[in-house]
This record gives structure tokens, C-alpha cells and sequence, in this order.
């Protein structure tokens, strides 16, 4: 019956404390964790790029008075540029994927 908390729960519980020895460390980290690659750079790189030109495709659409078909030219510039910021998306989640997995050095993309 002594295992038993006493009173309100909150009482004094320092004899439940495992104190570690002085000369403790903890065990090392197995492997260290590495920085996304040069080529999940570029794909995020990618990324900003369109869609600034898909922003700025669209700002100018909406005011300036294009004719009839440089406005269609513009319009499919921020489509272009949608679908390349999606493309640019998903390599760069497949490439940070891919960067969780032990590589052979001397891999020149790495």
C-alpha cells in the first residue's frame, strides 16, 4: 500500500527521481541530419520565379489595356507560369525526400 500517492497528488515525489551519475552523456545522434540539396534549391528557386511572373502577368492583365491578342498571350503566360510553379512544387517536395536518404558522395547535384 505505500505505492499509493498520499493526499491531493501534489506531494512531494522526490524519491520517484533517478538521478543520473556525473560522468553522463547522452549517446550521440546516430547520423546528422544534412541540408536540403542544390537541386531542391533550384526547384524552390523555381518556384518564386513563376510565380512572380505569374503576379506580375496578372497585374499587368488587369490594368493595362491589352489588345485583343496580346491580353489572350499575356493570359497564357500566367497559366504558363501557374503550371510551372506546381511542376517546380512537387519536384521539390521528391527532392527533399529524396535528401532524407543516405547518398554516395561525390554525386554532382548534391
Amino acid at each position: 500500500m505505500s505505492d499509493l500517492p498520499t493526499g491531493d497528488g501534489r506531494g512531494d515525489n522526490r524519491d520517484k527521481v533517478v538521478q543520473l551519475p556525473g560522468d553522463y552523456e547522452p549517446a550521440p545522434d546516430e547520423e546528422k541530419v544534412s541540408p536540403p540539396g542544390r537541386l531542391h534549391g533550384i526547384f524552390i528557386t523555381g518556384m518564386a520565379v513563376s510565380a512572380l511572373v505569374g503576379v506580375a502577368s496578372m497585374f499587368a492583365f488587369i490594368t493595362v489595356g491589352w489588345p485583343e491578342r496580346v491580353g489572350r498571350y499575356v493570359i497564357a503566360l500566367f497559366l504558363f507560369s501557374g503550371l510551372v510553379f506546381l511542376a517546380c512544387a512537387s519536384a521539390a517536395v521528391f527532392t527533399a525526400a529524396r535528401d532524407t536518404y543516405p547518398t554516395r558522395r561525390g554525386n554532382p547535384l548534391d
